[in-house]
């Protein structure tokens, strides 16, 4: 199985994820499971079923983390700078329209449409590894292809 591959601030914002989990994610299922032992009979009440569940995927979250972390590479710049790479903030405008959308390229882990990110390996950012400023692109989609020109890199 291939490493998970990370950029810089990815990599610290996993880090973040991580302390924040173990030290309030931890603090605070804690104090969920010590609130419902108070007041329930274990076998019955789903409070309490609930609140374990919760610390209990939350010790997982932390695993998973930390695990991804031991395992991550972290992915430095090596394509020509006038070609879009990883880590890459790329403008393109989808033919033939003429409003524009950015993108930064980054690995599976920390791909978020709704935040402006792309994985490497998906259709529309594997096509763009290697583009230049003025090409255009075609993506193959459910639709049919579409056509992206690349407007604008800013290296990571």
């Amino acid at each position: 199985m291939p490493k998970p591959q990370l950029t810089k601030a990815g990599r610290l914002r996993l880090i973040e994820q991580l302390e924040t989990l173990r030290v309030d994610g931890r603090r605070e299922a804690l104090e969920r499971v010590k609130a419902a032992r108070k007041f329930c009979d274990f076998r019955e009440d789903v409070t309490y079923v609930d609140a374990v569940r919760e610390q209990e995927r939350i010790e997982t979250k932390i695993i998973e983390l930390a695990r991804t972390l031991a395992d991550a590479v972290i992915v430095e710049r090596e394509s020509d700078a006038g070609q879009v790479g990883f880590g890459d903030t790329v403008t393109l405008r989808e033919l033939p329209q003429e409003e524009t959308e950015t993108y930064q390229i980054v690995g599976e882990l920390e791909a978020d449409l709704a935040n402006g990110t792309i994985s490497a390996t998906s259709p529309l950012g594997n096509g763009l590894m290697g583009g230049a400023v003025g090409q255009t692109v075609s993506i193959a989609s459910p639709g049919g292809a579409l056509m992206f020109e690349i407007v604008h890199i800013k290296r990571l």
